[in-house]
């Protein structure tokens, strides 16, 4: 029995786009031509490989049996494809990040990473950490960059850089005045937040479970601009990382509030890629750059 790179390629892109039209389009092909290979690997197998659900391919049983040793050759002729020419490490880097790491942590390391290795370009996603964790699952990126542990046994989880949640107010708050902040006080307090399910709100949840029934959430945001907008205005107090409160902190637009020790919110981001899944040798060296950072 054998298999061409080409009907392996077709496999892993259809289960990527989950149809012949999407598929055809990212590998510069016919819409016939990935039939056509789709349907000699199925005949040369003796069994189908895709459930068809309406116009969408879905992997059935036997193909995802399949597709961890479809990748691991793919990679393996891409590798030997690298040895042979003598090229360097190159390609494209799909990765994902948190908001917060988006926009705060990890662009000095994608510029280090780019002098280093100029012919690889690194397109990064953002979203909250379970929209990231849900697309290194379905494969759409490389890695992932996170706030919160991912416990889904289908991820490869690792402890990354320390951070720290950071609980804030505007100048004119009356708990800037208190030396001491205690979590009675922090929990009559009215709040703006990130939305449920975002990394900052599951460790906020976490911190002050016992109180969640009677806090007072005003406000829920995506993003992070708008909280520190509304807390400047006096709506309320806030709860973000101390990398996106930096510039604010220093001109002191917003002050921390010092808070006692069952409050404050020590934290780790994390890393992800798929369990049991090499990722691509560009990936690779990014994912190994990012676990050096401190």
């Amino acid at each position: 029995m054998r298999f061409t790179l080409k009907q392996l390629q077709v496999l892993k892109t259809l289960t990527e786009r989950q149809s012949t039209t999407a598929a055809a389009s990212a590998l510069s092909l016919s819409q016939s031509a990935v039939s056509s290979a789709l349907q000699q690997l199925e005949a040369q197998i003796g069994s189908q490989l895709f459930d068809r659900v309406g116009r969408q391919l879905r992997l059935n049983r036997v193909g995802y049996s399949a597709l961890p040793d479809v990748l691991a050759l793919l990679e393996q002729a891409h590798n030997l494809e690298q040895q042979l020419l003598g090229s360097p490490v190159s390609g494209t880097i799909e990765i994902g990040a948190s908001f917060t790491i988006a926009n705060h942590v990890i662009v000095d390391a994608m510029v280090d990473f780019q002098e280093l290795y100029s012919d690889i370009d690194i397109r990064i996603t953002s979203d909250n950490s379970p929209g990231i964790t849900d697309k290194v699952i379905r494969g759409d990126i490389d890695f992932g960059l996170v706030e919160s542990k991912v416990t889904d046994t289908s991820i490869c989880c690792e402890p990354w850089l320390k951070d720290e949640l950071v609980i804030f107010s505007s100048p004119t708050h009356p708990l800037t005045n208190q030396s001491l902040v205690s979590r009675d006080d922090l929990a009559a307090a009215t709040w703006v937040l990130r939305e449920p399910g975002s990394g900052a709100r599951s460790m906020f949840n976490k911190t002050f479970d016992e109180d969640l029934n009677t806090i007072d959430i005003a406000m829920e945001f995506r993003h992070n601009e708008p909280i520190k907008r509304a807390v400047a205005r006096g709506v309320g107090i806030g709860c973000l990382s101390s990398r996106v409160l930096e510039r604010e902190l220093a001109d002191q637009t917003l002050n921390a509030l010092e808070v006692e020790p069952s409050a404050r919110m020590p934290r780790r981001f994390f890393m992800i890629k798929r369990h049991n899944s090499r990722i691509p040798p560009a990936a690779e060296a990014f994912w190994e750059q990012c676990l050096a950072m401190t």
